[in-house]
């Protein structure tokens, strides 16, 4: 997405740029306030962790928890065992949490300094724009809450858009580049992988279409071969070549043309949950794009952005149509790359381009932020919540001893996945309170008396019991 590098209207007239602060001092800066601005210190230093975050934090065999290496039989996540293995077993909620989000910084400011090598002189506020608006994907804070899960992605991530530049300076080390990274983000959280391919689009800039259209093939070779060792590996380890997608994904193999209506449906439905995520931002991405085609400067890197963009989606709707797994809103994590970087392209632009481009990051920073503090600020309260709990549960009696927790929920909850979801959530707080102890389901007699005492926190003299509360509605 290169573009002729000239003296930018965004920048400072004369002796302007003497003054400004080293860049090294903008990005600490930068990043530090995002992460207070959007709320994400509070998710770190007091995370919310979703249940089937919860494994990965845990030691083997831990009671009612999924076996992490069992469960890459049907996901195939092996890096993330690995790190499991090494790591993960052996942190805790706020380790992992802040561990993902400097990570998570780290990647920011590598992808941070890619946009900046395609861009010319920046002033150092819209600089430091530019970097907080890259920071707040109204996609990725979806995905705070599975740290210990998703880290590793997250450092796969970082480490591929800060190796870039280099990799890209010859066509073989750039092809080891996205063989390399791919597979290792296949092998952790493919969504990863798509989005380093957008990167790589960027990188390479204007180069003739050839190169791109290999870079697009070489891309969804390298993702092939990353299925291809997630099939051998299940092989190895379950005697099973391939992924045994559970139910609750509802797959529906591409076997006959009423699948294919069926599976064609389901891609359509993805992108429009996915708009409805990013509708307000995708305006303004869409009016940015607009204005930067119309600029005979930046439409050739435009066209070629949008290139990368058809592949991504394309590739995802390939696989909902052949399996019928459509993929979450919160895995489409280069939808935010489509929507900034338009406007961040319009600082190359000529005449009213490089204005334009500000206000419209400065509207994309603005719902960034908000939508980050409306999540994250949603989670918190919910882990206010289920925390008072706890603690009333596990508080010691007057002789020092601690009681017995025991859960409750009502069978119309119980029986759903959002009350399953809730109800481990609550469960794994409880065993962090008790230092390891699970607590179990109440008995028959015991659930009655939990019922019709009508008390979140009910004491019963031999045991405690804790009525999970009513899934959250953003489950």
């Amino acid at each position: 997405m290169t573009v002729q590098v000239r003296p930018s209207a965004t920048g400072s007239p004369g002796h302007g740029h003497a003054t400004q602060p080293p860049r090294w001092v903008i990005v600490a800066v930068v990043l530090a306030a995002a992460l207070v601005l959007t709320d994400a210190v509070s998710q770190a230093v007091a995370p919310y962790i979703r249940r089937d975050d919860w494994p990965y934090l845990l030691p083997p065999d831990t009671p009612t928890a999924a076996g992490v290496v069992a469960k890459n039989l049907l996901e195939g996540r092996w890096l993330n065992s690995a790190w499991w293995y090494v790591i993960g077993q052996h942190s805790t909620p706020v380790a992992a949490a802040v561990t993902y989000a400097a990570a998570y910084a780290l990647f920011v400011a590598g992808l941070w300094r890619l946009v900046r090598l395609r861009l010319p002189q920046l002033h150092w506020a819209v600089d430091a724009l530019l970097g907080l608006t890259l920071f707040v994907s109204v996609v990725w804070v979806r995905l705070l809450y599975w740290p210990g899960t998703l880290t590793p992605s997250v450092v796969v991530a970082a480490a591929g858009v800060w190796t870039l530049p280099a990799a890209a300076r010859s066509r073989r080390r750039l092809g080891g580049w996205l063989l390399v990274v791919t597979v290792l983000a296949v092998l952790t959280y493919p969504p990863v992988g798509i989005l380093l391919f957008v990167c790589a689009v960027l990188q390479v800039g204007l180069r003739p279409w050839r190169d791109l259209v290999l870079l697009a093939v070489g891309f969804i070779a390298a993702y092939a071969v990353g299925v291809a060792v997630i099939y051998v590996l299940n092989k190895i380890a379950f005697d099973h070549f391939g992924l045994r997608i559970a139910a609750w994904r509802h797959p529906n193999p591409l076997v006959s043309l009423y699948d294919a209506k069926v599976n064609t449906l389901r891609v359509l439905r993805a992108l429009y949950r996915l708009g409805g995520v990013v509708w307000a931002a995708g305006l303004v991405g869409v009016a940015a794009s607009v204005v930067a085609y119309l600029d005979a400067r930046l439409w050739p890197a435009l066209v070629r952005l949008w290139f990368a963009i058809a592949v991504v989606v394309g590739l995802g709707s390939a696989q909902t149509l052949v399996t019928g797994i459509d993929t979450d809103p919160r895995g489409e994590l280069w939808a935010w790359l489509a929507i900034v970087l338009p406007a961040a392209l319009l600082l190359a632009g000529s005449r009213w381009s490089p204005r334009i481009g500000v206000a419209c990051l400065a509207v994309l920073a603005v719902v960034g932020v908000l939508t980050w503090r409306s999540d994250v600020g949603d989670h918190q309260a919910t882990r206010r919540e289920y925390s008072a709990l706890v603690e009333r549960a596990t508080r010691p009696r007057p002789d020092g001893s601690r009681p017995q927790v025991v859960l409750y929920q009502p069978a119309k909850q119980r029986n759903t996945a959002r009350g399953q979801i809730t109800a481990g959530t609550v469960r794994m707080m409880v065993r962090t309170a008790q230092d390891g102890v699970v607590p179990r389901w109440c008995t028959a007699a015991e659930c009655r008396r939990i019922a019709a005492a009508r008390q979140s926190v009910v004491d019963l003299g031999t045991v405690v019991g804790v009525v999970v509360p009513p899934p959250p509605a953003r489950l």
